[in-house]
């Protein structure tokens, strides 16, 4: 588990320079993956370096990390294959009605949690789960800040946690 001072010494990383690493990240990866995703990547590999306090230029450093985890997904994406007609059609027939029972009871609970939520959480969750926006996306649309957005969406998927049961 990382110690406190690490993780406020990442948090201030991400406090000062988190707006230029989204936009680093955003002109270095195709347009379906979401940089602010990756961003948390980043931190979440920044909290598993064992000497934090040793690094002279953090600055620098966090860009690197970033560097590294785009030169990832972009392989990743160009080794993802799509499924062809048959694979998903095959998915589409392996449906039991056990799985579109657990399928519909999910979605459900989901509808039943979001009708407990603001409506500002509501909006920005739903953005994100049904309609697959980015989080600068949701900020347009809504005529909010997508640091705002971040924010919607953290109580949002606790609110979501707390209240949908999962077996």
């Amino acid at each position: 588990m990382p110690s406190p001072g690490r993780s406020q010494r990442i948090a201030e990383w991400a406090r000062s320079w988190n707006a230029g690493l989204t936009r680093y990240l955003r002109r270095r990866l195709p347009g379906r993956i979401d940089p602010e995703d990756l961003a948390q990547e980043v931190y979440v590999r920044l909290l598993r370096v064992e000497q934090l306090e040793q690094i002279k230029e953090p600055q620098a450093y966090l860009y690197r990390v970033a560097s590294n985890v785009a030169a990832e997904w972009r392989m990743r994406a160009v080794n993802a294959k799509p499924h062809s007609d048959a694979e998903l059609d095959h998915l589409v027939a392996s449906a039991t009605p056990d799985s579109l029972l657990n399928d519909a009871q999910f979605a459900a609970q989901l509808d039943a949690a979001l009708q407990t939520m603001t409506p500002m959480v509501r909006a920005v969750v739903y953005l994100k789960l049904r309609e697959d926006l980015s989080h600068d996306e949701i900020a347009g649309h809504l005529g909010i800040t997508p640091r705002m957005v971040r924010r919607y969406l953290t109580t949002g998927y606790a609110h979501l946690r707390e209240r949908i049961e999962l077996d």
